[in-house]
């Protein structure tokens, strides 16, 4: 069953992110740049003086395993601190039109 991945992270890890969906040899993705708000743990980003910064998020969507791979493999960076702040929300996919 195909799974999908809904990546938020910081605008400054995105080339880490693309390399991760690249070397798990997953081909198409949507990317949506400049994406603001607040999690539990992390501080708010809104773009502005008061909350400065910006998220990106991608969406994926792949074969079970391939979706493993890579979040396997951004768990790993993560923890080599070459990502500094990940959420990753990962969702059955029943159906594509």
């Amino acid at each position: 069953m195909d799974k999908m991945v809904i990546l938020v992270y910081r605008s400054a890890d995105e080339k880490e992110i693309t390399h991760c969906v690249s070397e798990c040899d997953i081909a198409g993705y949507t990317k949506i740049p400049k994406v603001y708000g607040k999690g539990k743990t992390g501080g708010a980003r809104f773009g502005t003086h008061v909350w400065p910064g910006e998220n990106e998020m991608m969406i994926v969507s792949s074969e079970e395993l391939r979706i493993q791979d890579l979040l396997e493999m951004i768990k790993e960076k993560k923890s080599q601190n070459r990502i500094k702040g990940i959420k990753a929300f990962v969702l059955p996919v029943e159906q594509v039109l």
